[in-house]
C-alpha cells in the first residue's frame, strides 16, 4: 500500500466557519488508492457506449464493489451512467454511480451518489485534486476527493478522480440540515438582477435551468434566491458592506475567490459564470457558496488567455456582470480581507517549498496507476513522459503551463498585484444560544484572519448603562454566557475583535435581542398524534398552534419557528394574515414539500424546547418559548386558556380553536397542590390518592399506578417528570 504524507502545518488555530467538514472516511481515503468495480450486464454496458446514448442519463442497474487494503464492500441494485457535459464524447468516459436509484435511501459511507471523473483534460491527473484539497484545507465546504482505480466487469478502465456529489446529503453532512433550497448554478449564472419575480430566475434563454433547484423541487419556490440577488445588485455599498452577511456567508466566499484566482479557475463563477452551488442554510438563514468542477485550473486553458498573470482584482470578464465578486472587491473592507487570504495562501502554499514537495509526492503516489491506465493516452495522445514531466513541462495545446510552472508564475504576478497591509481579525460568525433563557444568553464568536488579541462584547440592558465583557477563547472559538437581569426586555450589543491595535466590529450598527410575548405566542402543541387530527394528506403528524393575542391582524412573514436554541431562523412562517385573537396551526413533520404549513423540523414526544422568533432589521425578538414535557399519545399541551401563563395537559385537543375544551382537566389541575417534598431522596407525596405516571429524563415511563405517594429510592439521582392530575411536575431525585 502506498501512503501519501500530508502537509499538516498550514491551518491557523482559529480558522473556523459554520460548515463542519467531515473526515475523508474510507471512501475518500488519502492513505491509499482503493478500487471500485462495477458489475453490469454486458448488453447494458454495450448499449451505454452506443454513440446515440452518450448524452442520455438513463441509469442501468449494476453492482458496486469497493475494495481497500482492509475491506471489500458490495452494494447491489445501483444505477450507473455517464456524467459530464463536454466530456461525453471522449474515449475515456466519466461516470455517475447512484446508490439510491433503485432502492430509496440506499447509501455507502453516508453518500447516495458517487462521481468518477476521467480527468482527460489534465496530463498530470492532479489539478482538480489539488483544488479540492486547497478548499478543504482552508475550511471551505467543498467536496471530498481522492484517486481510485476503476474496473468494469473486472476490466481495468483506469485511474479516476472520486469526487463527492453535492446534494441534500452533502448539505446535511456539511451544514447540519438539508431542508433549505440547493441551487446548481451553471452557465450563465452571473447572479445579475433580472426582476423581482422569482420565476424569472428559473430558465436560461435556451430553456434549461440556470439556477437548477435540487431540493424542494415540488415547491419550486425561487423567492429566496430572487431576494438575495436583488439585495446583492440593488443595495448601496454601505448596506452591502453592513448587511450582506445577513444573506450570505461572505467570509467563506472570499476564501473561495482567493483560491479561484490563484489556481486559475476560469470555468467557475468569477470569469465564466458557471460551476457552483448555492445552498440556503436553514440554520443560519444565509446562502452558502459551494465550489464545483475545478479541472480547468493550474494552467489548463481553452480560451486563449494567460491565467497566470491576470489581475487578481480584475479577474472577471470585462463588461460582464459578476456582482458577487466585483461588488465585494470594490468595497475596501471586503477587498482587504480578500487580499489577506491571497497573501496567506501565497505564503503557505505557492511560495512554500514544502507545498511543491507535497505536489511532487502526490504525483509519485499515483504514478504507477496513472501509467498503467489504458485509456489515459487515447483522447489527447498523452505519453508516459507527458505524465512524468507534467509538473515541470507544459504539454502544449490546451495546457499552457505545467503545474509547478503555473504556481511559480502566479505567485510572482500576484505578489506584484497585491495590495496588502495588516488587517483586524475577521468576525466570521456570531452564534446566539437561547438554551438558558431567561437566566442567560450564550454567545459563540468565530474569527478568521490574524489571531485576535482580545474579543469584547459591548452591551446594555433595557436602555441602561453600557458595559463590556471579554469573551474567553476555548481553542476553537470565543465564548461568553451573559447573565440576564430580572425583568429583561432588551439587550443592545456589538462585538469588537482586536489585533495589534487594529479593531473590527462585528456589525456596523448595534444589534438587539428583545423578549416580547405581547403579540404572537405559542398556544398548544401535540408531539404524538395518532388519531386526533390528520393533515391534508391524511397523515397524523405533530402539530403546534400559534395565537394572535392582539386586537389587530398580524402579518406572519417576519416570524420564525425553531426547535434549535442556536438557530433563530430555522423555519419561516408563510405569508399569512392571522386574525385578531385568531389561531394558526402548523404541521411539525419535516415535510416542507407538502406545503407552506409544514415545518422543516419534527417534535419529540419525549420532550424538547421550541421557540417563536420575530426578525426586524437589526433586532431578534423572542416572542415565546416552551419546554415541552414528555406527552402521551393524542394528548396536547396548551395554555389553560388562550394566551394564559399556565400550561396544562389536554386529553381533548383544541387545534385551531380556543383552549378550554377540556375544562374538567383544567379545573381539576388547579385543585391540587404540587407534590412534595421536591427535591427528594425517596418519597414524593400527593394530597389525595391519584392516578400517576413517572418518566425519566429520556421520556421512558419507569412507574405508574394509583396511590397517594410514589417511592423514588430505587431510581438513580436525576430529573424525573411526574404526570399527575393531567399536569407535569419536574421532580429532582437527589
Amino acid at each position: 500500500m502506498r501512503v501519501l504524507c500530508s502537509l499538516g502545518i498550514l491551518i491557523s488555530i482559529n480558522s473556523v466557519i459554520q460548515a463542519q467538514l467531515p473526515s475523508n472516511s474510507l471512501l475518500y481515503t488519502h492513505e491509499e488508492i482503493p478500487s471500485i468495480n462495477i458489475l453490469i450486464d454486458q448488453d447494458s454496458l454495450n448499449t451505454l457506449y452506443l454513440e446515440e446514448n452518450w448524452y442520455e442519463n438513463h441509469e442501468y442497474p449494476a453492482t458496486f464493489v469497493f475494495q481497500s487494503a482492509t475491506e471489500t464492500d458490495t452494494i447491489e441494485n445501483i444505477g450507473f451512467r455517464f456524467r459530464g457535459n463536454t466530456s461525453r464524447d471522449k474515449i475515456k468516459k466519466s461516470f455517475k454511480v447512484s446508490l439510491n436509484t433503485f432502492i430509496s435511501g440506499q447509501k455507502y459511507q453516508g453518500v447516495e451518489k458517487i462521481n468518477l471523473n476521467a480527468e482527460v483534460n489534465d496530463p498530470s491527473m492532479l489539478r482538480s485534486r489539488l483544488c479540492w484539497d486547497l478548499y478543504r484545507e482552508y475550511m471551505i465546504p467543498a467536496s471530498r476527493s481522492n484517486h481510485v482505480n476503476l474496473y468494469i466487469n473486472g476490466d481495468y478502465y483506469g485511474l479516476y478522480q472520486n469526487i463527492e456529489h453535492v446534494d441534500d446529503e452533502f448539505a446535511e453532512t456539511y451544514f447540519g440540515n438539508n431542508t433549505g433550497n440547493l441551487y446548481k448554478c451553471t452557465y450563465p449564472a452571473n447572479l445579475d438582477y433580472i426582476s423581482e419575480d422569482p420565476d424569472d430566475y428559473k430558465l436560461a434563454p435556451w430553456g434549461t435551468r440556470t439556477y437548477d433547484l435540487k431540493t424542494n423541487e415540488e415547491l419550486d419556490d425561487y423567492s429566496d434566491l430572487a431576494e438575495f440577488i436583488s439585495f446583492l445588485n440593488l443595495s448601496s455599498n454601505q448596506d452591502l458592506e453592513c448587511k450582506l452577511k445577513d444573506y450570505f456567508n461572505v467570509s467563506s466566499y472570499l476564501k473561495v475567490a482567493a483560491i479561484d484566482v490563484l489556481t486559475g479557475n476560469w470555468d467557475g463563477y468569477i470569469y465564466n459564470q458557471n460551476n457552483f452551488y448555492l445552498y440556503h442554510n436553514s440554520l443560519t438563514d444565509q446562502f452558502e457558496y459551494i465550489p464545483y468542477d475545478v479541472d480547468n485550473t493550474w494552467g489548463i486553458d481553452w480560451l486563449d488567455r494567460n491565467w497566470s498573470d491576470r489581475n487578481i482584482y480584475n479577474w472577471s470578464q470585462t463588461g460582464q456582470p459578476r456582482p458577487l465578486f466585483n461588488r465585494l472587491i470594490d468595497i475596501d473592507s471586503f477587498r482587504d480581507i480578500f487580499s489577506w487570504h491571497i497573501q496567506r495562501i501565497l505564503n503557505e502554499k505557492f511560495s512554500n517549498p514544502n507545498y511543491a514537495e507535497y505536489v511532487e509526492n502526490l504525483q509519485a503516489f499515483i504514478a504507477e496507476d496513472a501509467l498503467n491506465d489504458p485509456y489515459r493516452p487515447l483522447d489527447f495522445g498523452y505519453s508516459e513522459d507527458d505524465f512524468t514531466t507534467a509538473l515541470q513541462n507544459a504539454w502544449g495545446g490546451h495546457v499552457d503551463f505545467s503545474v509547478l510552472e503555473f504556481m511559480d508564475l502566479r505567485e510572482l504576478s500576484a505578489q506584484e498585484q497585491l495590495e496588502f497591509f495588516e488587517i483586524a481579525p475577521v468576525i466570521s460568525e456570531v452564534e446566539i444560544n437561547f438554551d438558558e433563557f431567561p437566566d442567560s444568553l450564550k454567545f459563540s464568536l468565530f474569527t478568521e484572519g490574524p489571531f485576535a488579541d482580545n474579543v469584547v462584547i459591548e452591551y446594555s440592558f433595557n436602555n441602561g448603562v453600557q458595559e463590556n465583557s471579554s469573551l474567553s477563547f476555548n481553542g476553537n472559538n470565543y465564548e461568553l454566557a451573559l447573565p440576564l437581569p430580572s425583568g429583561f426586555t432588551e439587550l443592545e450589543y456589538n462585538f469588537r475583535a482586536v489585533h495589534q491595535g487594529n479593531t473590527r466590529w462585528a456589525y456596523c450598527e448595534e444589534r438587539r435581542i428583545q423578549f416580547d410575548p405581547s403579540e404572537l405566542v405559542l398556544n398548544e402543541v401535540m408531539t404524538s398524534n395518532n388519531l386526533t387530527l390528520d393533515d391534508e394528506f391524511g397523515e397524523y403528524d405533530d402539530w403546534l398552534e400559534v395565537y394572535n393575542q392582539t386586537d389587530q391582524i398580524l402579518d406572519s412573514d417576519s416570524y420564525f419557528l425553531s426547535d434549535n436554541n442556536r438557530s433563530q431562523f430555522k423555519w419561516k412562517l408563510p405569508e399569512l394574515a392571522i386574525d385578531a385573537n385568531g389561531f394558526e396551526l402548523f404541521w411539525a413533520d419535516k415535510s416542507i414539500e407538502q406545503g407552506s404549513s409544514h415545518t422543516n423540523f419534527r417534535l419529540s414526544a419525549s420532550g424538547e424546547r421550541i421557540y417563536l422568533f420575530k426578525k426586524e432589521d437589526n433586532t431578534i425578538i423572542l416572542c415565546d418559548y416552551l419546554s415541552i414535557p414528555p406527552l402521551p399519545t393524542d394528548f396536547s399541551f396548551g395554555r389553560s386558556s388562550d394566551g394564559a401563563e399556565e400550561w396544562i395537559l389536554f386529553d381533548s385537543a383544541t387545534p385551531n380553536a380556543s383552549n378550554g375544551g377540556s375544562l374538567s382537566i383544567q379545573q381539576e389541575s388547579l385543585a391540587y397542590k404540587h407534590p412534595y417534598p421536591n427535591p427528594t431522596r425517596d418519597m414524593v407525596y400527593f394530597d389525595v390518592e391519584s392516578e400517576y405516571k413517572l418518566f425519566d429524563s429520556s421520556g421512558r415511563m419507569v412507574s405508574e399506578g394509583r396511590a397517594q405517594d410514589v417511592d423514588l429510592s430505587a431510581f438513580k439521582p436525576g430529573v424525573y417528570n411526574l404526570l399527575l392530575h393531567h399536569r407535569y411536575f419536574k421532580i429532582v431525585r437527589i
